[in-house]
């Protein structure tokens, strides 16, 4: 007999918490004081925008840090200044032996890397670039050798590579 009570007290209790929503926003529109769930699901989207905001400004003033760094040590050894970043986009870059502005390494060692993995390829059978991605310098390149190609992303700053691809052709 108790056990019954207790069943059915436990029963009358779950049907008057979801009756009550327990604590969930309804869908039928706002009454009174509006939809709390929207207010504070708007003030998180504000708080994290804002940090998006203050984080890009960190990011800009590194890199202005950076460039100007780079360009008050940057005279090459004939002469010409060192290239300066394009901050927008996708940026395409050729150097001729120089180590672009924001690269710490240059065309000839991100070559060298991606050759050293293939045995036999020589620099007729490469093609490289570089290109920024999402504010990142990246060298970006194929090679094509012994019927096979060789697709590779290299890290600018650190010389790591990022995406090694084979596809036989």
């Amino acid at each position: 007999m108790k056990s019954r009570y207790i069943l059915t007290m436990a029963g009358i209790i779950l049907t008057f918490a979801l009756l009550a929503g327990c604590g969930s926003v309804s869908g039928g529109g706002t009454q009174g004081g509006g939809n709390t769930a929207d207010s504070g699901s708007s003030e998180r989207e504000e708080e994290l925008q804002a940090e998006i905001d203050s984080l890009r400004e960190e990011l800009d003033a590194l890199k202005n840090e950076q460039n100007s760094q780079s360009s008050s040590a940057g005279q090459s050894e004939n002469g010409d200044a060192a290239p300066s970043q394009n901050n927008g986009g996708s940026s395409r870059t050729e150097s001729g032996g120089q180590t672009p502005s924001g690269a710490q390494i240059s065309m000839e060692e991100a070559m060298q890397i991606a050759l050293d993995r293939v045995p036999g390829a020589t620099e007729q059978n490469i093609s490289i670039e570089l290109e920024r991605d999402d504010g990142w310098l990246i060298y970006e390149g194929d090679i094509l050798y012994n019927r096979m190609e060789y697709e590779f992303e290299i890290d600018a700053q650190s010389g790591m590579m990022l995406k090694w691809e084979e596809e036989a052709w």
